[in-house]
């Protein structure tokens, strides 16, 4: 009987445990997540780049791509992405960017019910949810971390209302790489401008 007894305990225990843990992150709210845009590429599954700091992305049954692809919309640039894969190709005045933060903004989608997570491979480490001003919605934000300029990453929606769109804002920094090679070119034209300059002197 004491054996029984303590088997009840114990599967009690797992059932509060599993309850406190729904109860932190209910199935049935809406999710975004980020992951990694891994090494393998099969067909379909080419990303969709990115190339300006704000955009917006569309997710017709609100939730991509479980069940819909997602579509990238810059400007009048539409892109669909079947796997919801992304790259990083925002560039400014010729400078590669590395993407050091990832903004979402959902209109209309009451704070308390948004969680953030993060997939296999999250170039991110902490997201975070607050509510947007005049209580407008809600705002997802993934930091602590980067992508390269050129690299890959997904993202995935769970549990938004069909043809949910989100407005998106990329905070970037100069890809170190990128910006050595423009101050290298530079400084060799300056160099080069000097040289032809001495020569026409000379004569």
């Amino acid at each position: 009987m004491r054996g029984f007894r303590t088997i009840l305990l114990i599967a009690l225990a797992a059932v509060s445990v599993s309850l406190a843990q729904a109860d932190q992150i209910p199935a049935g709210d809406p999710r975004v997540k980020t992951g990694g845009g891994g090494t393998l590429l099969w067909e379909g599954t080419a990303p969709a780049a990115i190339i300006i700091q704000n955009f917006s992305i569309l997710t017709p049954s609100g939730t991509s791509p479980g069940t819909s692809p997602c579509d990238l919309l810059q400007g009048t640039i539409n892109t669909v992405s079947p796997t919801c894969l992304f790259q990083n190709d925002i560039s400014v005045n010729g400078v590669g960017q590395n993407l050091t933060m990832l903004t979402f903004d959902a209109l209309g989608v009451d704070p308390n019910t948004v969680n953030c997570g993060f997939l296999s491979g999250s170039p991110f480490s902490q997201c975070g949810v607050d509510p947007l001003m005049g209580n407008e919605g809600t705002q997802i934000t993934f930091f602590q971390g980067s992508i390269a300029f050129g690299s890959n990453f997904t993202l995935d929606f769970e549990g938004f209302p069909q043809n949910f769109t989100f407005g998106s804002t990329a905070t970037t920094t100069p890809e170190p790489g990128t910006l050595g090679l423009l101050m290298l070119g530079g400084l060799a034209a300056m160099l080069a401008g000097r040289r032809v300059r001495a020569g026409f002197g000379e004569r």
